[in-house]
């Protein structure tokens, strides 16, 4: 028996031995995600992109030979840039530092390559890229320039690319999964012109790949890396929810040109959500489909019907997200903005970041704290401290200034102020409302809000949840409160995020608000029509919870 636990205590202690050293090998081994160009021409610049290269120069193999020193342009942890030697007709290059030699990637020479002919103007109509600025520590929401030829004007058909993946072959370019778009005419970017784009970095990119596509066709693809010394988003446990909503509807009496229109909202995407909607019955009547909203019009032909319905599914997929925040690095974001988070800044009907109480409450929080970070909860304290929450109020018709002048509010009419703060103090920020998931799988409408901070991009936020204010029914996801100032957990269903444009009223139309999971400013829009309806609160059918 003692020869056994001795022998049992020996492999417990070769395994604990293993783990060490693999963990070790992870921590400091040199690593190589991607090389680019894989066919590069002789001087041509060729970059390396991966990890644990150190701060000391290594070396750059060459089946085994080391480059000379002199061909390496650039070291540092994570990228490496050289030139391609004119001798080498192919090989496998390898990085090697003190701690030994990476994983193997294949290089070779472009002009020893036989080439398809292509046509002369398919030649010189192609987008390429020939360099970019910079090219390592990148950070999310500051700028990058790509350079090169061809990409034309800004239109529909123009694209530039960030890899999604970590990883990802430079092959893999048709897969729309593996890579963020954005379009030309986006607000992310700042210039697009023939031979230059400078575009803000989208959140949620990896290390590796940038290229450009146009009605021409699809770049090369240029390495990039990204710093992630601020922080990062990271996401947690997931579940995926299939949901019901029905509408039932009577129409008494139309005019001959009357119409009705139900404005429904599609749950929306968000860094930790994605969802499906899926039209059970009234299909007929649908008349817009829109990213956010569907439209479902009824008229005089449906006077005669005794019942209408609209009935919806979403297959949901939600996952916790927190952010990791280096609180002490923090900027603010300075002035003027960049236009793509301008509108988040602004004061409007729905978040009156201008309003006189709002702005003076943000010069108190900032006397006490330049912080951003630090901003966001001392706001949200703020808020919760001043604005009695009434938990019977739904905030249908909810007047924030009016929550501010009463100090009383209803959920939406807190979220939403706490977003104006959250402006006035110059940190963006949207509301966001759905439904939090109880402990028994029924929906609660709640609200909540995301701030973007510049390196580390949008995060999610639950003020209320953060503060201590949890709806009777609800059973947080973190288990420290705090938590929610950076993260919220995968019982949080968006329905709606931020303000969404609908079609312009006129002046005979009558407009009204039915739900509270949404932050539209109407649901309903009639014109000579008489009616009842009632929107039943979506339901989970299923789900993956335990």
């Amino acid at each position: 028996m003692k020869r056994r636990s001795v022998v049992r205590g020996g492999a417990l202690v070769f395994l604990l031995i293993a783990g060490g050293v693999l963990l070790l090998y992870w921590v400091i081994h040199p690593t190589l995600s991607v090389i680019d160009p894989g066919t590069p021409m002789p001087d041509e610049t060729v970059s390396i992109v991966g990890r644990n290269f150190g701060d000391t120069p290594g070396e750059v193999l060459f089946d085994n030979i080391p480059l000379p020193e002199h061909a390496v342009e650039l070291w540092s942890p994570t990228y490496i840039s050289f030139k391609m030697p004119n001798d080498v007709d192919s090989a496998v290059v390898r990085v090697r530092t003190a701690f030994g030699a990476s994983n193997p990637l294949m290089l070779a020479n472009s002009s020893k390559i036989p080439k398809a002919v292509a046509s002369q103007a398919e030649a010189e109509l192609r987008p390429n890229i020939t360099g970019a600025k910079p090219t390592a520590n990148i950070q999310i929401g500051k700028t990058i320039v790509i350079r090169g030829s061809h990409f034309g004007e800004p239109d529909v058909a123009a694209a530039i690319f960030f890899t999604r993946i970590p990883s990802i072959s430079a092959l893999e370019t048709e897969n729309p999964g593996n890579f963020i778009k954005v379009d030309s005419v986006d607000l992310l970017v700042e210039s697009w012109r023939d031979a230059s784009i400078t575009v803000h970095v989208p959140d949620g990119v990896e290390n590796g790949y940038v290229f450009v596509k146009t009605r021409n066709g699809t770049s090369n693809t240029y390495p990039i890396s990204f710093s992630r010394s601020l922080g990062r988003t990271g996401r947690g446990e997931s579940f995926t929810y299939v949901i019901g909503q029905k509408i039932l509807l009577h129409v008494t009496a139309s005019l001959p040109d009357g119409r009705l229109s139900l404005f429904l909202s599609k749950p929306a995407a968000t860094q930790n959500q994605s969802a499906e909607t899926i039209i059970m019955s009234g299909e007929d009547h649908l008349n817009a489909d829109h990213a956010n909203w569907q439209e479902f019009r009824f008229g005089q032909a449906d006077a005669s019907k005794s019942k209408l319905e609209v009935s919806r599914q979403f297959i949901v997929d939600t996952s916790e997200i927190r952010a990791d925040i280096n609180v002490a690095s923090i900027q603010a974001l300075g002035f003027p903005p960049p236009a793509f988070l301008a509108p988040y800044l602004a004061s409007d009907a729905m978040v009156p970041s201008g309003s006189e109480v709002i702005v003076s409450a943000a010069r108190a929080i900032q006397k006490k704290e330049k912080n951003p970070f630090r901003q966001v909860a001392l706001a949200a304290q703020w808020v919760f401290s001043n604005v009695k929450l009434d938990e019977k109020d739904q905030g249908l018709s909810d007047d924030i200034l009016s929550a501010l002048k009463n100090k009383k509010g209803g959920m939406r009419a807190i979220a939403l102020i706490d977003c104006a703060l959250l402006r006035a103090l110059g940190i963006p920020a949207i509301p966001v409302a759905g439904f939090l998931v109880t402990e028994d799988t029924r929906l609660i409408p709640h609200y909540w809000g995301e701030y973007y901070l510049l390196g580390i991009g949008w995060i999610s936020f639950d003020p209320a949840l953060a503060t201590g204010t949890v709806p009777s029914g609800f059973v947080p996801g973190f288990s420290e409160r705090l938590t929610y100032y950076r993260g919220i957990d995968s019982k949080h269903i968006a329905m709606s995020r931020g303000y969404q444009p609908l079609p312009p009223v006129q002046p005979e139309a009558q407009k009204k608000t039915k739900i509270p999971w949404s932050l539209f400013e109407y649901d309903e829009l009639a014109q000579g029509v008489s009616y009842i309806s009632t929107w039943n609160l979506p339901e989970i059918e299923s789900s993956t919870l335990p």
